[in-house]
């Protein structure tokens, strides 16, 4: 008997009794439409998060900060306050202030020397700019960013920054001076900011090479190169008392070796400081996302084990039903292997048939439910999708189904393998 004739027997063998295969098909297509649902709703927003999050990337980057206290030292203090600690002197002859958790620009260069892959050290250097301008017309407000060395963005128009005294543009801003963006790559941006110094005025021009895509920072900041952000952090903050103290560094490897990179954060952990790449930010971000989903599917594979007993229901009554016919085809020669591959494959069928028309209608129900919610109440979330249906996500959604099926249909295709001719024959 080939796969085909099996299917097919086991085909007409369900439409015996339509009304019972019907309900049973039925309460699958109900799991397996909100399992459809649920990992279209996970994979809408991993879509959204990963269009947002992956707007800046860079590779070999390591972000560094120093870490912070403990949770278990906060609980073990309680509510006494935090002992005060003088300052130190580290191996290079560095003040290190224990009570700071900012990173002084000797100590980033400590580092550097300490680790040879370090090709590159850049502070996160915080800057403020007042507005921005364009050959002459009107003035925006402006948020500044800066890429720090490897660091790259993804563009709409033009490419990401590469040198000295360059600037990056946000969609928005850019169409505010000129709808077609491309004819922005190439002229010249004046930001105007204020020193630290009396707040006095004062203007830089750069270059536009790019206009970024969309993302969660880059929707309202224009970037520029490291150099003009040293330039401009120098201006506004020399003297202050916090000066060339930073939150953040990002250092530029020259491996991308992974265990490599692994020796280098247990390096930086054992001097007080926490290490981590941008795959370790997504992977963040995404297990976030796969435990909300995994919540999500635990509603689906309650309603789909509802199903299940369904499928050991029609199954045995059929078993019941068919008690002389099972007698007959033994008695002319049909093993017990086979016998149990027919009901098995009943089984899946079930399973088949309604996780197909739960893929079909949970598609059906994603893409309305787009069409309508995004034009009603995601005007903010430009470029979300509420659902994101994917192949590898359906055929998992269908092997599963199938699997449970098979799972609940292993008992009674047994018990009718295991039917004595004999008997069966003299059922009534």
């Amino acid at each position: 008997m080939t796969l085909a004739e099996l299917i097919r027997i086991s085909n007409r063998n369900l439409l015996r009794s339509k009304m019972r295969t019907f309900l049973t098909v039925t309460a699958i297509f109900i799991g397996a439409l909100t399992l459809v649902l649920t990992n279209g709703l996970g994979g809408g927003l991993r879509d959204y998060v990963e269009k947002q999050v992956k707007s800046i990337e860079g590779k070999n980057i390591l972000f560094v900060r120093r870490k912070p206290p403990t949770e278990d030292a906060d609980r073990a203090r309680g509510d006494k306050p935090r002992e005060y600690q003088e300052t130190q002197t580290d191996e290079q002859g560095n003040q290190v202030d224990p009570n700071n958790l900012r990173i002084s620009l000797a100590q980033a260069e400590s580092l550097k020397r300490e680790l040879p892959e370090v090709s590159a050290v850049t502070p996160f250097y915080y800057i403020d700019a007042e507005y921005i301008t364009l050959d002459g017309q009107k003035k925006y407000q402006v948020g500044l960013g800066m890429l720090s060395d490897g660091i790259v963005q993804k563009t709409e128009a033009g490419k990401t920054i590469d040198g000295a005294e360059q600037i990056m543009l946000p969609v928005s801003l850019a169409r505010a001076f000129d709808e077609n963006i491309n004819a922005l790559i190439g002229k010249t941006a004046t930001i105007g900011y204020k020193t630290g110094r009396g707040g006095v005025m004062k203007t830089v021009s750069l270059k536009i090479v790019g206009v970024s895509t969309k993302g969660m920072m880059a929707n309202y900041n224009s970037f520029v190169d490291a150099a003009t952000a040293r330039r401009i952090y120098d201006e506004q903050n020399a003297g202050t008392d916090d000066y060339n103290l930073f939150g953040s560094l990002t250092f530029r490897l020259t491996t991308a070796n992974e265990d490599r990179v692994a020796a280098i954060k247990r390096t930086l952990g054992e001097k007080g400081f926490a290490a981590e790449t941008f795959a370790d930010r997504d992977k963040r971000t995404y297990d976030g996302i796969g435990i909300l989903q995994i919540g999500l599917n635990l509603f689906a594979f309650i309603a789909l084990l509802a199903a299940s007993f369904g499928i050991v229901n029609t199954l045995i009554i059929a078993v019941l039903e068919r008690t002389k016919e099972i007698g007959l085809q033994k008695a002319l020669g049909m093993n017990r292997g086979k016998i149990f591959l027919l009901f098995s494959m009943e089984s899946v069928l079930i399973g088949f048939w309604g996780a197909t028309f739960g893929i079909v209608g949970g598609i059906i129900i994603g893409k309305i439910a787009n069409f309508i919610l995004a034009r009603a109440y995601l005007e903010s979330f430009e470029g979300y999708t509420i659902f994101v249906f994917t192949i590898p996500s359906m055929l998992f959604v269908l092997i599963l189904v199938c699997l449970i099926a098979f799972a609940a249909g292993v008992l009674p295709a047994f018990r009718a393998s295991r039917l004595n001719p004999i008997e069966a024959l003299r059922y009534e």
